[in-house]
């Protein structure tokens, strides 16, 4: 029976193969993240896991100025519209993708007790934001290159090994720290910055190319319209949290 399934799954295109497996790898993250929120539950006061939660909050919201969310529409289109240059075009995305993270970090260094007040965070809570806005989307640059190219296994090791890394990475900080907040945010950090580093460099190295004006004005001007669109969804599924931390507390 098993060499049946297996002859059936080998005779399915490559197409449908690469979907099953995207699928799979989607449905394992969310499982993961659903049997360890328990642990973290029991580690954590309700205060810090209130404040972990409204973290993830501004995260999502701060990622989508941070980021411009590249790798979305805007990458996968240029994909297969400068298919010729698709190295090229991949690598000037990672070093826009620095760029952006560069003029942030700036900025927000320039004024850090005005965002720590306004996000109430505090300073290695914010850059440790910043370093994974950066890494996830390094990494989402290259899983969509790979996907639109429906070379699945690379994409599925990685998330894989990253899924399974980030809860135990933060068990571990969690139980040893006296600020547990600042050491679950710190261990998706490492983790995601050390893992998708080399993902970032890979693409580099191959494209050999940083900076393109075309590539870097089509990204900009595609995506800056579309920051209301991305910015809606998420501010309607996470600001319940923000304002109930402002209008009651964390615990809450």
């Amino acid at each position: 029976m098993l060499g049946r399934l297996k002859a059936k799954y080998q005779s399915l295109p490559l197409i449908v193969r690469a979907s099953l497996w995207f699928i799979f790898c989607s449905f394992m993250q969310k499982g993961i993240t659903l049997l360890t929120t328990p642990i973290f539950t029991r580690l954590m006061s309700t205060a810090e896991y209130g404040q972990f939660s409204v973290f993830n909050s501004w995260y999502s919201i701060v990622e989508v100025f941070v980021s411009l969310e590249l790798s979305k529409g805007v990458y996968s289109q240029g994909i297969v519209k400068f298919s010729e240059d698709q190295k090229v075009f991949s690598s000037t995305f990672q070093g826009l993708n620095f760029a952006l993270l560069l003029f942030w970090t700036i900025i927000y260094w320039l004024f850090r007790g005005f965002f720590n007040q306004l996000l109430k965070l505090t300073t290695v809570q914010m850059l440790c934001m910043l370093a994974m806005i950066w890494a996830c989307a390094a990494y989402a640059l290259w899983a969509t290159e790979k996907q639109t190219n429906f070379n699945y296994r690379s994409v599925v090791i990685v998330t894989l090994l990253t899924s399974i890394l980030k809860p135990l990475v933060g068990i571990l900080l969690v139980l040893k720290a006296a600020d547990k907040v600042t050491a679950r945010i710190f261990g998706l950090m490492l983790v995601e910055v050390i893992a998708y580093s080399g993902l970032c460099i890979v693409q580099i190295l191959r494209g050999k190319k940083l900076f393109s004006k075309k590539y870097w004005i089509y990204a900009i001007s595609f995506n800056i319209p579309l920051i209301p669109h991305y910015l809606s969804q998420i501010v309607l599924d996470t600001s319940d949290r923000i304002m109930i931390d402002n209008l009651v507390s964390s615990s809450a």
